[in-house]
């Protein structure tokens, strides 16, 4: 009877437990706020990139035992215009149908990259970097609607190339992204990061910090002719 008695009392305090942990998880999903359009930052309201020639051919990624830091990151480069609470889960290997992707239209001063030059060369400020971050509610049904990426368009920009290194910012009044990597024929690839002016509830300093390794075919990001 007292090992009975000593049982019954245990399941009680694990269902209460449970219970509790389950309305915790409610509380946190309700909480939650999805809309259709998401946050854009550089993008006209209806989220669709209005940058002619930008596809979104490229991925940033980390490597999977890194997962925390980069959805820690993710949310910190969305902070500028959108609450963290709003982020859902983005995996660092592009699984799950989440992932960091992005594009871009990047000129240069001389014309066309040369892939085999070793001149130096200075970046136009009208190129561009498109990013879209789909998250765990990008592929959600709204009112009948699928939820959107969260998406930023930066057409100011600056850097310079040598020989097959390059280095590249985007700005906007919200803050940068950089990207610094070596490039070949085929691939652009390197390091991905952001410093953002401020947070979206106007507090500063913004969030900063490195996302990922980015990888992006050289010739569709660049123009090579």
């Amino acid at each position: 009877m007292v090992a009975q008695r000593k049982f019954r009392s245990a399941l009680v305090l694990a269902l209460s437990v449970l219970a509790v942990q389950l309305s915790a998880c409610s509380k946190q999903d309700s909480a939650t706020p999805v809309t259709v359009g998401r946050d854009t930052r550089g993008i006209g309201p209806s989220g669709q990139p209005t940058a002619a020639g930008i596809t979104l051919n490229g991925q940033v990624i980390a490597d999977a035992q890194d997962q925390e830091s980069f959805q820690e990151a993710v949310v910190g480069l969305l902070e500028s215009t959108m609450s963290p609470d709003a982020v859902g889960y983005v995996s660092a290997t592009g699984a799950n149908n989440t992932g960091v992707y992005i594009g871009g239209r990047v000129e240069l001063s001389s014309g066309a990259l040369q892939t085999a030059n070793g001149q130096r060369v200075n970046v136009r400020s009208d190129s561009r970097l498109l990013v879209a971050v789909y998250d765990e509610y990008s592929s959600q049904n709204v009112g009948g609607k699928v939820v959107g990426p969260v998406t930023i368009l930066l057409q100011s920009a600056s850097g310079e190339v040598a020989g097959n290194q390059a280095i590249l910012r985007f700005q906007d009044q919200h803050g940068f992204i950089e990207m610094y990597g070596t490039f070949n024929n085929s691939v652009f690839e390197g390091t991905f990061s952001y410093d953002n002016a401020r947070r979206f509830d106007g507090s500063t300093p913004g969030a900063a910090g490195t996302v990922g390794w980015f990888r992006v075919p050289t010739c569709q990001f660049f123009r090579c002719q």
